[in-house]
């Protein structure tokens, strides 16, 4: 549902999607693509994401939790930087949780 929003969102507004927790799984080199009742595939959504140049980022200690590193990550998944993501919120802190 998150990235089928995020994909909606994206048509005419900016949007970045930050994976943290079990998240993560979703966005490794080698996770399954997952499929969930009528919404498209996971990898299919996050291809069509990355084709609206949407920032995809992974949070590093959610990472480092799961046992993994940044050369885990699927491609065009970046590690979580904080002056990025500060800068896309403007200092601000916004959250949409599913």
């Amino acid at each position: 549902m998150a990235l089928s929003m995020a994909n909606i969102m994206s048509e005419d507004h900016d949007v970045l999607i930050y994976f943290d927790i079990r998240a993560i799984e979703v966005v490794l080199r080698d996770a399954p693509d997952i499929t969930f009742s009528h919404f498209k595939s996971s990898r299919s959504q996050l291809a069509a994401l990355r084709q609206k140049h949407v920032t995809l980022m992974a949070c590093p200690g959610c990472l480092k939790a799961a046992e993994k590193t940044e050369k885990d990550l699927a491609e065009g998944i970046q590690l979580a930087d904080k002056k990025v993501f500060f800068s896309f919120t403007k200092g601000r802190i916004l959250s949409l949780d599913y």
